[in-house]
């Protein structure tokens, strides 16, 4: 054997490592970039999802004003003053969201 078989085989080992190096660190970037994708998409899912749900509370939220209305001009057309039946009203559904309120926050 001579030294220039030796310098040689040293050589190509010094590629094959860095071969080896330059592929794992093609991998990782890919799979980073794949996992920022996927997280983007998902992201993008969620935040359809939230314009759905704030829509709906906001429908919902018209519909419990529109009732509350509702319920306190019942009350003044059985003879009761307007202002008596909205604040009748209003206390009932204070209460109301103070329960759930406490309810919510127990463990």
């Amino acid at each position: 054997m001579t030294t220039t078989d030796i310098d040689h085989r040293d050589e190509q080992a010094g590629q094959l490592i860095s071969g080896v190096l330059s592929d794992a660190r093609d991998l990782a970037v890919a799979e980073v970039d794949k996992l920022k994708a996927e997280a983007i998409t998902k992201v993008k899912v969620v935040g359809e999802e939230v314009k759905v749900v704030s829509l709906g509370l906001l429908i919902l939220t018209v519909a419990a004003v529109m009732l509350g209305v509702a319920l306190s001009l019942g009350l003044a057309a059985l003879g009761m003053p307007a202002w008596a039946g909205f604040a009748i009203v209003a206390i009932v559904f204070a209460i109301t969201g103070i329960m759930f309120l406490k309810l919510r926050s127990r463990p």
